[in-house]
C-alpha cells in the first residue's frame, strides 16, 4: 500500500464522528488483502509518530484543556482521521487547526481501524493467542516498526501567554480574550 492509498482509505470513509469514521475505515480495510491491512497499520503508526511533536502536544493540551501521553496519542489518531490536508497543515503549523475546530469540542479518537480490520479479515479471535498472531504478522511484514522522534525542548503548556504566542488563533478560540492587557 502506498501513502497515497493510505490517505485515500481515510478520505473515502470520512465521517464527522471519529468512532463512525473508524468503523467505516475498519469495514473498508477488512475487505483488502491481509498484507495491505498490515501496510495500512504501518503507515498509520508512521503518521502517528510523525505527529509526535512538542508543538502539536501543546496545541492538543490547549484544545482539550490538558493532555496526558495517552490522550496525546488519541489526539494524533484524531488528527490522522481528519485526512491528509488537515494532517499535513497541522504538522507544518499546529495553529492551522483553528480552521477545522469550533472551539467547543475536545478532540480525540480512541480507535484502531487497522488492527480491528486485521482481526476481522483473518477471523482471528481477539484474545492472547490472537494478539500474539497479530504482532507476529506485523513484525513479519514490517520488521522495523516506526519509532518516535525526539521531542523538542519542554515548555509550560499551562502558560497562557506562551500558548497565545505559539498558537494565536487556537488561543483566541480556547482561552478567549487576553485579560493581562
Amino acid at each position: 500500500m502506498t501513502e497515497d492509498e493510505f490517505w485515500e482509505h481515510i478520505r473515502a470513509t470520512r465521517h464527522a464522528d471519529p468512532a463512525e469514521h473508524a468503523d467505516r475505515l475498519t469495514a473498508r480495510l477488512a475487505k483488502v488483502p491481509e498484507e495491505e491491512i498490515l501496510d495500512f497499520i504501518h503507515l498509520w503508526d508512521e503518521a502517528s509518530w510523525r505527529a509526535y511533536r512538542r508543538d502539536l502536544w501543546g496545541a492538543a493540551y490547549l484544545i482539550n484543556g490538558g493532555c496526558s501521553d495517552d490522550e496525546f496519542q488519541y489526539f494524533r489518531w484524531w488528527l490522522i482521521l481528519q485526512g491528509r490536508v488537515v494532517y499535513e497543515a497541522a504538522i507544518t503549523d499546529p495553529d492551522s487547526l483553528a480552521e477545522v475546530l469550533d472551539g467547543e469540542d475536545e478532540v480525540e479518537a480512541v480507535v484502531g481501524p487497522g488492527r480491528e480490520a486485521w482481526f476481522a479479515a483473518t477471523g482471528t479471535v481477539e484474545d492472547h493467542a490472537g494478539y500474539v498472531a497479530f504482532n507476529r504478522a506485523r513484525k513479519f511484514r514490517h520488521p522495523k516498526p516506526p519509532m518516535p522522534p525526539p521531542l523538542a525542548r519542554r515548555w509550560d503548556f499551562d502558560d497562557d501567554n506562551e500558548a497565545r504566542r505559539r498558537f494565536p488563533r487556537l488561543a483566541a478560540m480556547y482561552l478567549g480574550d487576553d485579560d493581562s492587557e
